[in-house]
């Protein structure tokens, strides 16, 4: 047990230690919360574009073949305008089919980009929940401080008590018998009330330096594991999703390329 009598100096900056933290581990969430929203925002604008263009185009040549059949409908040239019929009819077919490929690519990005959503999300509440457990650690550190330097304080007087209690009975040692003695007594009481508040003080102190390393090595492993652990994972699902996204958009151009 470390047996030191001397309390900790208190300064401002550790007052506000736990302010600082919780601003710190804020300003941590607000950038991964931009850059979740940044994402998110690529993968919608990558669906939104998918899917407009494909609506777009397959409104146009509706319109387009509409007009065609409705001419060539009421031509008199029936063979002429049976045979560009059919070869408009194709084209509405493969259109259709190209319109159908690109709205299945881009329901599929909705759902990837669901799926993003929940894993940053998830990565963000798990991060919460690591920088709830430094905070609640820096709570009962500054606790245990507290109880520490009221001991302290107490202890501290007392110690006056019995000095000079002590040298009041040094003082009387030719005095009277009966005021020496209560002297001896009153300075006997006030050491062993001393003693108790020394080793009380010691239990604290101890409790206090124990509970300090703890939060120092939370703090420590929270920077370098837990931290990078979370920012690590919430990257991988991201680079994961933007490559499954990118992956589809390329399928789905090459097979409408080689269905043209």
């Amino acid at each position: 047990m470390i047996d030191n009598t001397s309390p900790p100096t208190q300064t401002t900056s550790q007052v506000k230690e736990s302010q600082e933290v919780k601003l710190e581990f804020l300003e941590q969430l607000g950038r991964l919360q931009t850059k979740h929203q940044q994402d998110t925002e690529l993968l919608e604008e990558i669906r939104w574009d998918t899917g407009s263009v494909c609506l777009f185009n397959m409104d146009r040549y509706l319109d387009a073949c509409h007009w065609l059949y409705t001419g060539l409908y009421s031509s008199m040239h029936v063979c002429v305008s049976n045979s560009v019929f059919g070869v408009w009819r194709s084209v509405v077919d493969a259109t259709a089919l190209n319109a159908a490929a690109r709205l299945a690519a881009a329901e599929e990005y909705r759902a990837l980009i669901g799926q993003a959503s929940r894993s940053l999300r998830n990565g963000l509440e798990q991060l919460q929940r690591v920088q709830g457990e430094v905070v609640d650690a820096l709570r009962e550190l500054h606790r245990v401080k507290k109880s520490y330097h009221q001991v302290s304080h107490i202890a501290n007087m007392a110690r006056e008590k019995a000095t000079d209690a002590q040298a009041r009975a040094r003082r009387s040692e030719h005095g009277i018998f009966h005021f020496r003695t209560g002297l001896h007594k009153m300075s006997g009481k006030l050491s062993a009330r001393l003693k108790e508040c020394d080793d009380h003080l010691t239990e604290v102190r101890n409790d206090y330096l124990l509970m300090l390393a703890s939060i120092n090595a939370h703090h420590h492993h929270y920077y370098t594991n837990d931290l990078p652990h979370v920012m690590e994972v919430m990257q991988t699902h991201t680079h994961t999703h933007t490559h499954t996204h990118t992956h589809t958009h390329t399928h789905t151009h090459t097979h409408l390329f080689l269905n043209k």
